[in-house]
């Protein structure tokens, strides 16, 4: 796929990403027709990425989706979905070594493209928007793994649970994509979930309508 093709299919979606936000959809054009980006393919199944990679690049994805899963000793939890317009890898460049935590399998045909450090490196040099992007997606995942972290400090499911709901929600609605990634996601059984979503719901502090809850009340963490 030439360079030249890239540009013309893919300047204005990117534009629409956390990355190029902001930047001029001809400006893109301009800089991915010379950048020698990589664009790959993957089927469903298999890994955009590894904790046991080596080589250090930012991803977007094009179409398809992913699931990032941390994988330790005492297995594996769900950590989010990826989806088209979505990035993942950011922070593994220019961190002098690497050292992950996460797998990236997709969950069906899937199109990425990957920046490496120097193609970051320039895209920083030439548009100061792309930097700022740049920091805002890295302190926007810092607040998501805090809030995260938060989550798995408290001493109770109906705390874990209540302190996950008020940091996704928007507006005190949270919008639950699957409920058994929810439950990975704060390490207790599906069953545990739902006994501590009845309680909450029972208390008055949520109400359920399928995979929408509503606080109904300020939570303080």
């Amino acid at each position: 796929m030439s360079g030249i093709y890239q540009a013309e299919r893919y300047a204005r979606q990117l534009s629409e990403t956390a990355l190029f936000y902001g930047a001029a959809v001809d400006w893109i054009r301009i800089w991915l027709s010379g950048a020698n980006a990589i664009i790959r393919e993957y089927e469903a199944g298999e890994f955009l990425f590894r904790k046991t990679d080596t080589t250090l690049h930012l991803g977007i994805l094009l179409r398809g989706a992913a699931e990032v899963n941390r994988v330790s000793k005492d297995g594996l939890m769900h950590m989010r979905i990826l989806r088209k317009n979505d990035l993942y890898g950011a922070a593994s460049l220019f961190g002098g070594e690497a050292t992950f935590v996460t797998d990236i399998k997709c969950l069906e045909k899937t199109r990425v493209l990957l920046l490496t450090e120097d193609q970051m490196l320039d895209l920083f040099t030439q548009n100061k928007t792309i930097l700022c992007n740049y920091l805002q997606y890295l302190n926007g995942r810092i607040r998501f793994l805090s809030k995260r972290l938060d989550a798995f400090s408290k001493n109770t499911v109906t705390a874990k649970v209540m302190t996950y709901l008020s940091g996704e929600s928007s507006e005190s609605v949270c919008r639950i994509k699957n409920y058994t990634k929810l439950s990975e996601s704060l390490c207790v059984s599906r069953a545990t979930l739902y006994r501590a979503l009845d309680v909450l719901e029972s208390d008055g502090k949520i109400k359920r309508n399928g995979k929408e809850i509503t606080l109904l009340e300020e939570y303080d963490s």
